[in-house]
């Protein structure tokens, strides 16, 4: 039972500004980081039920990628689509805003 991974732009901005913040002291750990983060999500193809979810908002999951790195999605199991909607530095006093799933 596969899913389709789809990368929201909001996803796409927050890992563009992850890895530019990285880059500016280590490119090559930049994009190591980068790709772990990308794989990691398109992992999520197969079983998207394994990380927990959001007290706070009930249709959103989210992992944790080298420590600091929060990744949060959806699952649409009529579509069979997994939307990863944001990369978040755990280090930042605020947490992200979703969009509408």
């Amino acid at each position: 039972m596969d899913f389709k991974v789809i990368f929201h732009e909001l996803f796409i901005d927050d890992l563009e500004r992850i890895v530019r913040s990285v880059a500016a002291h280590n490119p090559a750990a930049a994009q190591k980081l980068g790709e772990i983060i990308i794989n990691t999500c398109e992992g999520l193809r197969f079983f998207p039920e394994r990380h927990p979810r959001l007290r706070e908002r009930q249709g959103i999951r989210r992992f944790i990628v080298r420590k600091y790195f929060k990744v949060f999605y959806h699952i649409d199991r009529e579509t069979k689509r997994v939307q990863i909607l944001r990369c978040w530095d755990g280090r930042r006093e605020i947490d992200p805003t979703f969009p509408r799933v």
